[in-house]
């Protein structure tokens, strides 16, 4: 009966544990959001942990039993972003064999994150940009940005269809402009949708003309 008793436990113990792993997870994943919408409310100097444990209604103990300080807070949900950021662009970098195809992916996947995560997009690259260079000892999602659009630029050169030049000069040039209208989305409210989908056909146009062997 006691064996039985024990394999019974078992199964019960590990769904236990999966809850509380699961719970975990799903407050950590709030955390970040909170912090993310408060730090662009009140800006860094003003943000504190006791302000966003009294948002999401738990203890600033609570808080730092998942991170150190405001800083690793920050430096995650900055790293967070990139990292989903990261996963759009290499999706759009292969979303296609074709040069310019490619590229014109690579600005609608960029501009349709910034329009889809204003609060994380200002984090990232308007609020705190110096985070991009920050040290990091994991992975630094933060620099694949440039590299995924130095290949993409790398690919259109070696297919022959694109001037040659200064790879990572062309690809800071189709950052700027990406971001460009992106920032200019969040700021203005006059650029409606509408108005941004014209942009974003008008630079796949310009890219081309820009750089084109033909």
């Amino acid at each position: 009966m006691k064996k039985k008793a024990e394999t019974r436990e078992g199964p019960i113990q590990k769904g236990t544990r999966r809850r509380r792993e699961h719970e975990k997870e799903e407050l950590r994943q709030t955390i970040l959001k909170t912090a993310g919408e408060l730090l662009l409310q009140l800006g860094y100097e003003r943000f504190s942990m006791r302000q966003l444990a009294e948002r999401i209604g738990y203890s600033a103990t609570t808080l730092y039993l998942y991170f150190r300080d405001k800083d690793d807070l920050l430096f995650t949900v900055v790293d967070e972003s990139f990292t989903c950021f990261k996963k759009q662009l290499t999706s759009a970098a292969t979303s296609s064999d074709d040069s310019w195809e490619r590229l014109v992916a690579l600005s609608h996947a960029y501009i349709s994150f910034g329009l889809q995560n204003p609060v994380y997009y200002q984090l990232m690259f308007m609020q705190r940009a110096d985070f991009l260079t920050q040290p990091n000892a994991d992975e630094q999602p933060r620099l694949e940005m440039f590299r995924i659009l130095q290949e993409a630029v790398q690919y259109a050169m070696d297919a022959g269809v694109m001037q040659p030049g200064n790879v990572e000069a062309y690809g800071d040039i189709l950052w700027v402009m990406a971001h460009g209208i992106v920032a200019m989305a969040i700021s203005i409210p006059t650029f409606d949708r509408k108005r941004i989908q014209r942009l974003t056909t008008v630079l796949g146009g310009m890219i081309f003309q820009a750089f084109s062997q033909q």
